[in-house]
């Protein structure tokens, strides 16, 4: 069977390294994207990785020229992991690599045409001093969910994948007085309120989150290729990975069934009755 080509950003640490060896493993190929390739480590310096400079502030021009790259690295690309926060970013992603996905000839191997939005657990439940954050991922839910339709007749397929807390360098740094890019900056008006507690539960699990980022990368391949703990599954459009993901996956769902159940009366009354 052809190898797989995957385009996988932030893939010098965390989740996107980690899917790196994954999918090397499983004998597909890689296009890396990193920000800083003088820093890829020795691990990725191998056959079958093509290590490309890639920043989601480059403009569309840069990320056009980007995309010719990347689709000339292997000569084609049949499925593509995104991971990133940024939501315009993103959009100048799938906006350039779409039209070359489109134009591909129809898919043979399982997962071909597999774009791949990397969300959260906050993509579907916000939380306090988290609230920017987890609106770029509602947003990318979004993004992603109208995109699969879209893409659909053409054989191509569109996913949030939405892990937990899984343990890497996500929740470092996030202590200081100026916050992060994850986390909004303390506040003294909200000393001893949900906010501040929310912020110092995440620096209290930092290190110690349940999710092995190893394994999400595992399931991640054997969801694009219909494999593992996937196969034989109906195909869903959406990923949870973690306990925590699924566990809160549910709980969301058991309250918005239960909300349309208590105003019924209050929904079915407005509209026309004609």
């Amino acid at each position: 069977m052809t190898p797989r080509v995957w385009h996988i950003s932030g893939a010098n640490s965390g989740l996107g390294l980690e899917l790196v060896l994954k999918v090397l493993k499983e004998g597909d190929l890689v296009v890396a994207a990193v920000r800083s390739p003088s820093k890829v480590p020795n691990n990725l310096k191998v056959d079958g990785v093509k290590v490309l400079q890639y920043d989601l502030s480059f403009s569309q021009e840069e990320m056009h020229s980007y995309a010719e790259k990347a689709f000339a690295a292997f000569g084609h690309a049949q499925v593509r992991t995104q991971f990133d926060i940024n939501v315009f970013g993103i959009l100048r992603t799938i906006r350039t690599f779409l039209p070359h996905l489109r134009a591909q000839p129809a898919a043979t191997a399982p997962g071909s045409g597999t774009i791949l939005n990397l969300s959260s657990i906050g993509g579907y439940r916000s939380y306090p001093s988290n609230g920017i954050y987890c609106a770029t991922k509602f947003a990318l839910e979004a993004i992603t969910e109208s995109l699969a339709a879209e893409i659909a007749p053409f054989g191509l397929r569109a996913v949030p994948v939405e892990p937990g807390y899984f343990r890497t360098s996500f929740l470092s740094g996030v202590s200081g007085d100026a916050g992060s890019g994850n986390l909004a900056p303390p506040m003294q008006v909200y000393e001893g309120m949900v906010a501040h507690e929310a912020r110092r539960h995440m620096l209290a699990v930092d290190g110690k989150q349940p999710g092995n980022p190893a394994e999400a990368a595992a399931r991640i391949w054997e969801f694009v290729a219909g494999e593992g703990l996937c196969k034989g599954n109906e195909w869903r459009g959406r990923l949870p990975l973690g306990r925590d993901a699924g566990t809160e996956m549910r709980r969301v769902g058991e309250e918005m069934v239960e909300t349309a159940r208590v105003y019924e009366d209050v929904w079915a009354s407005t509209d026309f009755q004609d």
